[in-house]
């Protein structure tokens, strides 16, 4: 979603409605913090509910995220079975009565109903509202870009590897490219690593030959080049990070963390932040000592602001094995 998009939220179905939009996906079991700054939607944070009330102690109410980003007020959403849901909305009222951050409406949501636990007026029937659907907000999510996926596991599936005659294929032109590119001065090299990302950022459509894919991900192994496509992102962040997510799919563990570590900045950037922690540990899955996925998933965890980070695209001093 263009993060210049300005939301008019009028009441709790609307905020309801755009929160999947939000996130990315429907939410289950799980407590939202969406933060606001002079009337103004800030950010939107979500983590799961533990798994009883035992637990709640186990709660993280999403204090630290919200407050960094300068909220003054929060709207609190529970989603999931009524008796750890309102539980949890109990303990984080409590945790931020000693804050000073106001906790605007607490809501629950579950079984296609929304409730208000702590209203008592005829507004907030005790049976609950039912869910909004095909809203106005909804819509102008769309028209922003921003996508809504059935639930988290289907944004998992964005990062799956391709198939294994196309990994195959790349494989293969890898080490063919690498041969190629061995007769390059230096400076031939770097020319050519730049003009393809700058090729295929600009291009409509994703690379299917092997042969492309295998100069892109190749080309970002290069520390500058790499940095030159996190600065070129800012231009699409969203279809900059469908290239390295397709480009990451295809490339063996070795080579794909610095993929997967663009893609996730890009979501970072245009507000997918359930994508970007996805790509961020698959990069550091795929190598667990590169620096800057680790860096930039500490970041989105605490709730910092990727405008806060822009000076991070240009790590110059960064070792080759970061």
């Amino acid at each position: 979603m263009n993060s210049q998009t300005k939301l008019a939220i009028n009441g709790p179905t609307d905020l309801i409605a755009a929160v999947p939009y939000l996130l990315g996906f429907e939410p289950e079991h799980s407590l939202v913090a969406v933060g606001l700054k002079a009337g103004q939607l800030q950010c939107t944070f979500r983590v799961d509910l533990p798994g009883s009330t035992d637990h709640l102690d186990r709660l993280n109410t999403l204090i630290d995220p919200v407050r960094t980003n300068d909220c003054t007020d929060v709207v609190l959403i529970a989603y999931g079975e009524p008796e750890i849901a309102t539980a949890c909305l109990s303990q984080a009222l409590i945790d931020y009565a000693l804050t000073d951050i106001d906790v605007v409406d607490a809501l629950h949501v579950a079984d296609g109903r929304y409730f208000n636990p702590t209203c008592n007026d005829t507004c907030c029937p005790p049976e609950g509202l039912p869910l909004p659907q095909d809203t106005a907000i909804g819509a102008a999510l769309v028209a922003a870009g921003a996508n809504r996926h059935p639930d988290r596991a289907d944004i998992t599936a964005l990062l799956a590897p391709a198939a294994p005659e196309r990994r195959a294929a790349v494989a293969t032109a890898v080490d063919d490219t690498v041969v190629a590119e061995a007769a390059l001065s230096w400076a031939e090299q770097r020319q050519m690593d730049l003009a393809a990302v700058d090729q295929w950022l600009t291009t409509a459509n994703l690379p299917e030959s092997p042969a492309d894919i295998a100069m892109l991900g190749l080309a970002i192994g290069d520390l500058d080049v790499r940095d030159h496509a996190l600065i070129a992102s800012d231009i699409d962040p969203q279809k900059s990070s469908d290239l390295w997510l397709w480009v990451g799919r295809h490339l063996e563990e070795e080579l794909a963390a610095p993929a997967f570590t663009i893609a996730g900045w890009c979501a970072y950037r245009y507000g997918n932040g359930v994508l970007a922690l996805e790509a961020f540990e698959q990069a550091i899955n795929a190598s667990p000592n590169y620096r800057l996925a680790h860096m930039l998933l500490a970041a989105l965890q605490a709730g910092i602001p990727p405008k806060a980070l822009n000076n991070m695209a240009c790590l110059n001093s960064e070792p080759t094995s970061a």
